[in-house]
């Protein structure tokens, strides 16, 4: 084994380069990565949409039904979805469409439903623009409070009409939930 012996010019020079690195600062230590931003809070919290599926599988039990029912929040991402026992999964789909639509279009979607008759190329553009996102058919409802859209809710299985009663069930039972807190 050699040993390598530097001489004392060499070793200042390597030295000297190793000095002159360090203070240039692009070879400095970035300085540590602030902590990300803390997130927003949700406009509509797990616990409020659990209220409104509730209140929606309770009217939909007094009718002797079933159905799938989601809470979608103002963007349209989901917050919680249930799905009643003897119903497929498909009708969780159509309610995750019904909300997403509804929320996205800040309109119920009865009314979105109907621009297939009354403004058919608005119609086919949004089917276009979503494709397999959103379903406008009765059932999604946009949820708001304090004048602000916080989400919508979606509801799935049911006949014509029904949807969109159940939806609305769930939507009291959270007023009244919202209502108490306040106290």
């Amino acid at each position: 084994m050699k040993i390598l012996r530097l001489s004392s010019i060499r070793a200042i020079a390597i030295a000297s380069l190793l000095l002159s690195w360090s203070s240039c600062p692009g070879l400095a230590q970035a300085p540590a990565p602030s902590p990300p931003p803390a997130l927003a809070s949700p406009l509509i919290s797990l616990a409020e949409a659990r209220v409104i599926i509730d209140g929606a599988i309770t009217f939909t039990r007094g009718q002797n039904l079933n159905m799938a029912v989601v809470v979608v929040d103002a963007a349209g991402n989901l917050v919680s979805a249930d799905k009643m026992d003897g119903t497929t999964i498909n009708n969780t789909r159509f309610a995750e469409g019904k909300a997403f639509a509804s929320a996205l279009f800040r309109q119920t979607t009865e009314v979105l439903g109907d621009l297939a008759k009354t403004r058919p190329d608005r119609y086919f553009g949004i089917m276009n623009m979503y494709p397999g996102k959103v379903y406008l058919v009765g059932g999604g409802v946009p949820l708001a409070a304090d004048g602000r859209l916080v989400g919508a809710v979606g509801v799935a299985g049911l006949p014509q009409g029904v949807d969109e009663k159940a939806a609305r069930a769930g939507i009291a039972a959270w007023d009244k939930y919202r209502e108490s807190m306040k106290k």
